[in-house]
């Protein structure tokens, strides 16, 4: 279970992401590339549940940078300006992740995965105290929805629980 404290410090909010990044991967990789297309408890296949956490850790990490650049604070209907196409809401960019990766090998996939994470933890990585803190805690705020608390929501699909 993920706590509930707000981390202090962007140290300790990167170590949060680092402690609940490594059993989902690991999770990730007992799946293994020949069961991508298997259904999970959720009715989302594993090849959908990985397009769908590499596409928020995306979508999150060129928040953090359009921030860390520029000291806005993007959200919806943003998507556009960060280079990707409008949504409506979550519900569109999901649907729209999982017809895009249709098509994706199971290889390609996990790369996308670590690929996306890497990126949102490096740009994590550049933001200080004050950063993390600014406009109630918003770069905590999107940073838990899209990392560890989304690992959250998602354990009992890769039988983490």
């Amino acid at each position: 279970m993920a706590s509930t404290t707000i981390p202090a410090t962007s140290k300790e909010l990167l170590a949060r992401v680092d402690d609940a990044w490594r059993p989902f991967r690991e999770a990730v990789r007992g799946v293994g590339r020949a069961r991508m297309n298997e259904p999970t408890g959720a009715g989302w296949t594993f090849r959908d549940l990985l397009a769908h956490v590499a596409a928020w850790h995306d979508l999150t990490t060129r928040r953090l940078r359009r921030f860390r650049e520029t000291g806005t604070f993007p959200g919806p209907g943003d998507e556009v300006s960060l280079g990707l196409p409008a949504f409506r809401d979550a519900d569109e960019f999901n649907a729209r992740v999982l017809a895009s990766h249709r098509l994706v090998g199971a290889e390609a996939l996990v790369d996308e995965l670590d690929t996306a994470f890497r990126s949102l933890r490096s740009e994590l990585a550049k933001l200080n105290e004050e950063q993390i803190h600014a406009n109630d805690d918003w770069v905590i705020a999107i940073v838990t929805g899209n990392t560890f608390g989304h690992y959250e929501e998602h354990v009992m699909e890769l039988g983490l629980r």
